[in-house]
């Protein structure tokens, strides 16, 4: 989600904030390898608990037994890494809502405060048992309720708030007016495979809007790129980066010219040093900033565009535009998000059903050291699984004794409830503040777990809810049903109550599979494969809301990584078991070595969670196995 900032004073004592002394924190370089090489035993950060009895007890027992990590998790967390990290948004944000120039919200209070808005929105939404529950682990723990609260909420939030504090911050940024393949419009080929060669504006994107897939095929090995990026304080030209194949052009690189049309737009023209390869994959990323110099946070910084990609064929390739998969980058600018495959019958070597996932967000030196794994045997239900941290009732994956399992996937996205609070105020923006609303997706899942029978059940339940923010989730049971389930907050109400879900079989309007390489999978990153226009284009006081492929910093390393888990999940199709997906999830390619935080298989037929955490990366040990029936 975004790198820890550097160690700020402590926050002053908010509403119930525990006097705790943080320990320091530290930056980690891991590299990663495969789960052979790691540690034979679990690490001392990993627990395994089981919880069990009414809601308050199973709180209080949590509370109670992991009372000292759940207050080191808070403390170094929250109060130390988030708090000071959402902080620096305040300026930001402010300039847009005036409400948080307000009082209570100066001197360190801001996150907190923002941040307990939210988790008060969004307790409507839990029933009594969760409220007890989370009574039982502030009991149990030390910390205020109003602690634990925030806790056990602020993912969904704070994944909200950063996404309007990136609107705002991005509407002072360079864009992309326009981007043309020189070369295309002669080359004799049909280069976007629309039937037509050569035809007028062939190779040209105006306006540049970026492709789930390639954005052209079969270009000739001289191709050229043009582009033409604009700022109203103008595009600086030392802060212009291309990087064409493996090649990275500069400021003073011969290989890239730059000229100014007028003072608010750059024209730049890049050429490789030498022809491309003929049948290769190039991927061409654009990035720059403006030309205007901010104090406000410090230090002094322009504002700079996301990393634009732009993705080709190189004559000879053979390939169709949907049938290109993205090259990996060896570029520490473009780590792999949080990635997700769920493969049953045929794809698997003994007619399984699993969902895997490597879920990687935020760490910063600490999640891993609070990672646990919870059975959950509620007086009231089936008993289940998750894999979580301390403190935190659920986890972002999970399965129940039924043989129904989740895997949910952070996906960015405007079409968020704290979108929808500051539209609800739009004729008067000083009203307005940033406030979730709806049930966070751990609880959510939890949900799932509690009433599921079936994958389609899940899937309903889903259905049944508002959410907070936007999530990719794959859902599965133990006969092999599996679905994948997109969802936003529907703010825009574009219909389906903001869930949309969709099976192997399903296809889009070309007639390809949303997110499969055969008729037994499904693939999810941290970008939607169904809900593409999940938002307008919405202009908002000089902010602008836009679909998540226009600005989200998950988009293009989302699609990577969905590619290279697709090539592995399809070379291996018919043989896939529990250890073959530890394989893929522990792969460099998939593996983000700063914020990787766990990773699970879900055997459903077994009923068993396997899971690597408490190490960063989290495949860097072994993945243990807990027993949904104990």
């Amino acid at each position: 989600m975004f790198a820890a900032p550097p160690l700020a004073a402590p926050r002053p004592p908010g509403k119930g904030a525990p006097a705790l002394k943080p320990p320091a924190l530290v930056l980690l370089a891991l590299a990663a390898v495969l789960p052979a090489c790691g540690p034979q035993t679990p690490p001392a950060t990993r627990e395994t608990i089981t919880l069990s009895g009414a809601p308050y007890d199973r709180g209080l027992t949590h509370g109670t037994e992991l009372r000292s990590k759940i207050r080191s998790f808070y403390t170094t967390l929250l109060t130390n890494s988030l708090y000071p990290y959402l902080s620096r948004e305040q300026p930001d944000i402010a300039s847009l809502l005036t409400e948080y120039q307000k009082e209570e919200y100066q001197d360190g209070h801001f996150a907190y405060e923002l941040l307990l808005d939210s988790a008060k929105s969004v307790e409507r939404t839990l029933n009594r048992a969760t409220r007890e529950e989370l009574q039982g682990i502030s009991d149990g723990s030390g910390l205020t309720y109003d602690e634990v609260l925030v806790l056990n909420t602020f993912v969904d939030s704070v994944l909200a708030t950063r996404g309007v504090a990136l609107a705002i911050r991005q509407s002072r940024a360079p864009t992309i007016e326009s981007l043309e393949l020189v070369g295309a419009l002669t080359d004799g080929v049909d280069n976007d495979n629309d039937g037509d060669v050569d035809e007028a504006g062939e190779g040209v994107f105006s306006p540049w809007v970026p492709e789930l897939d390639a954005q052209a095929v079969e270009l000739p090995v001289d191709v050229k790129l043009k582009a033409l990026l604009s700022d109203p304080d103008g595009v600086d030209p030392s802060t212009v980066r291309v990087a064409f194949g493996t090649e990275l052009f500069t400021q003073g690189s011969p290989q890239l010219v730059m000229t100014s049309p007028d003072a608010t737009r750059l024209e730049l023209v890049a050429t490789p040093s030498a022809p491309l390869t003929l049948g290769s994959v190039v991927t061409v990323v654009v990035s720059a900033g403006d030309s205007k110099v901010l104090d406000d946070p410090p230090p002094a910084h322009a504002s700079f565009m996301r990393d634009e990609e732009l993705v080709f064929t190189v004559r000879g390739a053979g390939l169709d535009r949907r049938d290109v998969l993205r090259p990996r980058l060896y570029d520490t600018r473009t780590r792999p998000p949080t990635i997700a495959t769920g493969v049953r019958g045929t794809a698997t070597a003994g007619d399984g059903a699993y969902l895997a996932q490597h879920f990687a967000l935020l760490d910063a030196n600490t999640s891993h050291k609070h990672t646990v794994a919870i059975r959950h045997q509620p007086d009231n239900g089936p008993a289940f699984v998750t894999i979580g941290w301390a403190g935190v009732m659920y986890g972002f994956s999970g399965m129940s004794e039924r043989g129904v399992g989740f895997v949910c996937n952070p996906a960015d996205t405007l079409d968020n409830s704290v979108v929808g609070s500051v539209l609800e105020n739009i004729g008067d923006l000083s009203q307005a503040k940033l406030l979730a609303k709806g049930m966070p997706i751990g609880f959510v899942g939890r949900k799932m777990m509690l009433e599921a029978t079936d994958a389609a059940s899940a899937r309903a339940v889903m259905q049944g809810v508002a959410h907070v923010y936007g999530w990719t989730c794959l859902v599965g049971d133990a006969a092999g049903g599996l679905e994948a389930v997109e969802v936003d907050s529907d703010v825009f109400q574009s219909g389906q109550n903001g869930v949309y879900p969709y099976t192997p079989a399903d296809v889009d309007a070309s007639g390809r599979p949303f997110a499969s390489v055969g008729v037994d999978d499904l693939l999810a990153g941290s970008s939607y494969a169904k809900n593409v226009n999940d938002a307008p284009v919405l202009p908002i006081a000089g902010a602008r809301v836009v679909p998540q492929r226009l600005w989200s910093s998950f988009f293009f390393r989302s699609r990577r990584a969905m590619d290279g888990l697709g090539r592995k999940v399809k070379a291996a199709y018919g043989a896939i078991d529990v250890p073959a997906l530890q394989t893929y999830l522990a792969d460099p390619e998939l593996v983000d070595h700063s914020d990787s935080m766990n990773a699970v298989v879900l055997d459903l037929g077994a009923r068993q969670v396997h899971s690597a955490m408490g190490q960063v990366p989290a495949t860097e040990g072994p993945f243990e196995v807990t027993e949904v029936r104990p």
